[in-house]
């Protein structure tokens, strides 16, 4: 329980720092509607070497997140207030992200960045940390619930990608895109 509340503050932490320097080159967006709130800010490659190099991953595999990671810090979570207004579920695996080539893809997920460590030997501490900084898979808000995480897009530092959204709220399908989204460098 210790490590876990640990990481959870060190990811809060990062969270903060990380949205301290988003703020201030206006690359943070925001989306607050149909019960879905989302705030997204990319992440410097230094802030994701720092981050990471500090939960005891190797260089080597560090430079693994900075290229092929695109990190982002998230705030997602229900914009409903009231008790009794409905649940808001994000899905990952939903989400669609096209790139500049026109590819198409989900978010990298906690289960598929597991394989990568499993692939390359990481250490389970690091790979424990890893797996709780990244935004669950799925996950269901109640009015006011939130959370945080980071969110890997599968890119390269400076790529450049809109992001098709998907929720449920109400037992209703909602979906935005989010446009000209950059990966930090």
């Amino acid at each position: 329980m210790t490590r876990v509340l640990h990481i959870t503050m060190l990811v809060l932490a990062c969270s903060m720092s990380a949205s301290a320097a988003s703020a201030q080159t206006s690359s943070t967006r925001k989306l607050d509607r149909d019960g879905l709130k989302l705030e997204l800010g990319p992440l410097a490659s230094d802030q994701v070497r720092a981050f990471f190099l500090g939960r005891g991953f190797p260089t080597k595999d560090v430079e693994h997140i900075v290229t092929t990671g695109c990190v982002f810090r998230s705030a997602i979570g229900s914009a409903h207030l009231n008790p009794g207004d409905p649940d808001v579920t994000v899905t990952l695996t939903q989400w669609r992200i096209t790139s500049a080539g026109g590819g198409t893809m989900a978010p990298r997920t906690r289960a598929e960045w597991d394989v990568d460590w499993k692939a390359r030997f990481v250490e389970e501490d690091a790979a424990t940390a890893f797996y709780w900084s990244l935004f669950p898979t799925e996950q269901t808000f109640a009015p006011t619930d939130y959370n945080w995480g980071f969110l890997s897009f599968g890119l390269a530092p400076g790529a450049r990608f809109n992001l098709d959204l998907n929720w449920r709220s109400s037992g209703l399908p909602y979906t935005a895109r989010m446009e000209g989204l950059e990966c930090g460098k």
